[in-house]
């Protein structure tokens, strides 16, 4: 979802937003024969002065992939002109190949720009194809585009990279694996208590005959007695 800034934003002129910027791929790859001996492509991005990187990548027979991301925070301004508008922020993107001394920026292949603001502020992941822009390139060939998706960041911090979504499953599966430990542990001491139990009744029962012995005995004397006084 876009929100304008009149949807949320009314008493600001300007929004404070923060994204998670996920670079995916460049495709399709080569648009001419003469940049199918690239191998190694450097790909740099730029907002402001202050926010810039460059993530390096192997150049494949039909796509260039990156699957990498980075947090740009950044602030819209609202356009005096036009109160639903803001005004341009641009994210730019230059596609170069490194050279092999240094890995630095060398001779420059194309170029991409995003232009921020035309998608307002975002409340959910949004994927945009960004088309790249080469020098040398016929009219004919197919136009590569660089694919990126722009993902909000929550104010509470609940965004979390795929390594942590597997180490807190990971967690979950140890709690469970516990929860059955410590039932089968329950369920054993019940075990061992029914078994104690049924053993103290059982020495009960053997050791009553001794008893019921000594009664008889008892009897079997006093009866013996009652006779020889009759006689």
């Amino acid at each position: 979802m876009v929100l304008g800034l009149r949807s949320k934003h009314r008493k600001g002129a300007s929004v404070k937003v923060e994204y998670i910027v996920h670079l995916q791929e460049i495709r399709p790859w080569p648009p001419t024969e003469s940049l199918r001996s690239v191998q190694t492509v450097l790909l740099q991005w730029e907002n402001g002065d202050k926010n810039s990187g460059s993530f390096i990548s192997v150049a494949g027979n039909t796509n260039i992939s990156f699957n990498e991301s980075f947090i740009l925070p950044f602030t819209l301004r609202q356009d005096k002109k036009a109160r639903d508008k803001f005004l341009n922020k641009y994210l730019e993107f230059s596609l170069s190949e490194p050279r092999k001394d240094k890995g630095s920026k060398g001779q420059l292949l194309g170029t991409a720009l995003l232009n921020l603001a035309d998608y307002g502020v975002l409340e959910e992941i949004l994927s945009i194809s960004v088309p790249l822009n080469f020098k040398k390139i016929s009219k004919n060939s197919a136009q590569p585009a660089l694919f990126v998706s722009l993902e909000p960041v929550e104010k509470d911090g609940s965004n979390s990279s795929p390594s942590s979504r597997l180490s807190k499953a990971a967690s979950l599966e140890n709690d469970d694996n516990d929860s059955e430990i410590a039932s089968f542990t329950d369920d054993d001491t019940s075990s061992h208590s029914s078994r104690t139990a049924v053993s103290s009744t059982f020495e009960a029962t053997t050791s009553s005959p001794s008893q019921n012995e000594k009664v008889i005995a008892f009897a079997q004397l006093s009866i013996f007695c009652l006779f020889s006084n009759i006689t």
